[in-house]
């Protein structure tokens, strides 16, 4: 009788172990278990560690008093209205099965590292010696995001169409941009960066900003402007910290707002009095305080949502992507700031 018992848990062990974890498969046959944020660091003060300088564009509060762009209203109908405007509101991607949110991996030391392969002539030279987690994926998605930080090494790496070929053990990218942590997080074409490494495919975008971060929703405390693409197609050109746009509408007449534009919601909301989603009320009390700003175009207005589930963690969002749909986009909700406003010169 023992030994049926024990031939029987046998068989659900080796059964089971495929599947534990979410890992994948690698030529030797072991299933290697995600490196996920899980890692992500604390700050001094015990908060969720946040990249870039303090008085950066990326972490300066626009201030109550802001300046209003002058064509707002025609910004804001467009955005509401226009062609795959969808419901003219700010979903949320990566919640509920909504394969749109972004992974992303805190390397350490000992990690595997990669030269990325597929990128166009000139990247950085940080991407020849990549350290990446085992286990880790990109979003199953066409864009196949993700996002790498490397604190040893000072950087966030930020990758499009990522890779990884287990049969060969390479990474690859069709786009990829490097960050350094400690530096104001502006690209070096923009002319203001203060470090001249901070390049990348990515026209302006970087890994840190171009989505929320799970752990720092969990503790209340998302202290950065956060990237959102526009479902409806962007003008085709850019306002800083942008230095290029992929939207198409060349008329401005229409009201196509250009990439790079900075936008917030209203600070005379009382946010807490909506009934808001307990997630959702921590992401809306970011997009008061520091706001939002057009990194791209897509299908949907959306903000990504860390992809807790390629990590390996499962989905711990229970937001929906709906959840900040009450707060449409209208005057009576939502401020637009004028072009290239920078809140950190202010």
């Amino acid at each position: 009788m023992l030994s049926a018992l024990a031939l029987v848990i046998a068989v659900v062990l080796v059964w089971v172990r495929p599947f534990g974890g979410g890992g994948d498969r690698h030529p030797t046959g072991s299933v290697s278990p995600p490196s996920t944020s899980r890692g992500a660091p604390l700050d001094s003060r015990g908060r969720p560690y946040r990249p870039f300088h303090d008085r950066s564009w990326w972490n300066t509060p626009v201030p109550v008093n802001a300046p209003s762009n002058p064509a707002g209203a025609q910004i804001l109908d467009y955005l509401r209205t226009a062609p795959e405007s969808g419901q003219g509101c700010l979903r949320l991607a990566g919640a509920q099965r909504n394969k749109w949110g972004q992974p992303a991996y805190w390397a350490h030391r000992g990690d595997p590292q990669y030269s990325v392969q597929g990128l166009p002539a000139g990247s950085p030279p940080e991407l020849k010696h990549l350290r990446i987690p085992e286990g880790a994926r990109s979003a199953d998605n066409s864009d196949g995001t993700m996002s790498v930080y490397d604190m040893a090494r000072g950087y966030v790496v930020l990758m499009t169409d990522a890779h990884y070929d287990a049969a060969t053990d390479t990474w690859s990218a069709s786009g990829a941009t490097v960050t350094y942590l400690d530096s104001n997080g502006l690209i070096d074409t923009t002319g203001k960066s203060d470090n001249p490494r901070n390049a990348g495919t990515h026209r302006g975008n970087n890994g840190a900003t171009s989505y929320v971060r799970y752990d720092m929703v969990k503790a209340g405390d998302v202290r950065n402007v956060l990237k959102i693409a526009s479902g409806p197609a962007l003008a085709n050109r850019a306002v800083f910290p942008m230095t290029g746009s992929d939207g198409t509408v060349t008329d401005p007449s229409v009201g196509a707002p250009p990439e790079g534009l900075r936008l917030r919601l209203n600070p005379s909301l009382d946010l807490h009095q909506l009934g808001l989603h307990p997630q959702a009320l921590v992401i809306a009390e970011a997009l008061q305080k520091y706001g939002v700003y057009l990194g791209d175009s897509g299908g949907t207005t959306a903000l990504k949502l860390e992809d807790t589930r390629a990590e390996g963690q499962g989905q711990l969002w229970t937001v929906t992507a709906d959840d900040l749909c009450m707060l449409p986009f209208t005057s009576q909700f939502w401020d637009v700031l004028p072009e290239g406003y920078d809140p950190s010169a202010h």
